[in-house]
């Protein structure tokens, strides 16, 4: 039997355990039911992302992205299996992280081991890269960042490494995580030149508030949960996450002379709930077609002197 079979297999088996030790009283099964949907059933998002300066090399090259896993529970342990079963599926080049990967140090030190065992299985053609979020270093992130590590993961803490193919580079550039402080965009972007296309990986979407002046190729986010609440024709009710503004809560949004894309998210945190919010694998498609800017004050602007940001 091969890895990927065994693997699938021990999910199913545990995914049917939990279903049978955690069944609700009959006559509230139906809803039991939903609400299980509601939180487990994975969308593959598939998306085409405008990467600004991206050399040719990597036209059309697949990358996949999760964020937020919360791995808090047996059920969200599952559902880290099953997204990581859906992006080899995707056969991607490149894999991203970006943070949330307990919601503190209790269900950490309890889940370390099995979320690294999981994470192994990602198989992508390149590498795979990640960062922390907020939650991370309240729960303790050396830790993670050694369990990722051991997984054959690269960790990202305002630092950049350049990925080669065919001879050309992509610079991947991860800024830690704002909340806590830790985020500092010009130490991130220190060995960057400025002809260089770069993909950054920044937890918090209003990291380009501090990062817009080196002129991000893309910015790969998470942190929303993609407002937990999505209405038709409104969006997420929610309105004080963000001070980009609640468009940049979820998916692919335009910031000045770059693009945004904020994932929705594997688990939850505090309320067990998402509504018309499904967790989210991003399967990316990447492209150097890059939309014209409509006005002049959205051109790029000549890359300014890296002072440090505040921590």
């Amino acid at each position: 039997m091969s890895t990927a079979s065994l693997t699938a297999d021990v999910t199913a088996r545990r995914t049917a355990s939990l279903r049978r030790r955690r069944q609700p009283p009959l006559p509230l099964r139906p809803l039991h039911r939903l609400w299980r949907r509601t939180i487990d059933d994975i969308e593959v998002r598939k998306v085409t992302l405008p990467v600004r300066l991206l050399p040719a090399a990597f036209e059309g090259v697949a990358a996949c992205q999760i964020s937020d896993f919360h791995v808090d529970r047996d059920e969200d342990l599952v559902r880290l299996g099953r997204a990581v079963e859906l992006i080899n599926r995707q056969q991607p080049a490149l894999v991203f992280l970006t943070g949330d990967y307990f919601s503190g140090r209790e269900t950490m030190r309890r889940y370390l081991a099995p979320f690294g065992r999981e994470l192994r299985q990602l198989d992508p053609a390149v590498g795979v890269f990640a960062i922390a979020g907020n939650h991370d270093h309240w729960a303790s992130f050396d830790d993670i960042a050694r369990t990722l590590t051991a997984a054959g993961i690269e960790v990202l803490s305002n630092e950049s490494r350049r990925v080669i193919l065919n001879g050309e580079a992509l610079t991947i550039v991860g800024i830690d995580d704002l909340w806590t402080r830790r985020a500092d965009p010009a130490r991130a972007f220190r060995h960057v030149k400025p002809e260089d296309c770069t993909l950054v990986l920044a937890h918090n979407p209003d990291t380009a508030l501090y990062t817009r002046h080196l002129n991000p190729g893309v910015m790969l986010s998470g942190h929303t949960h993609g407002g937990v609440v999505r209405l038709p024709y409104y969006g997420s009710p929610l309105k004080s996450i963000l001070k980009l503004g609640k468009q940049f809560y979820a998916g692919l949004n335009r910031y000045r002379d770059f693009y945004i894309y904020t994932n929705r998210g594997l688990g939850t945190f505090w309320l067990r709930v998402r509504i018309n919010c499904r967790p989210e694998v991003s399967h990316f498609r990447l492209t150097g077609a890059f939309p014209r800017p409509q006005h002049e004050s959205d051109r790029p602007r000549p890359r300014r002197s890296r002072r440090k940001s505040r921590r």
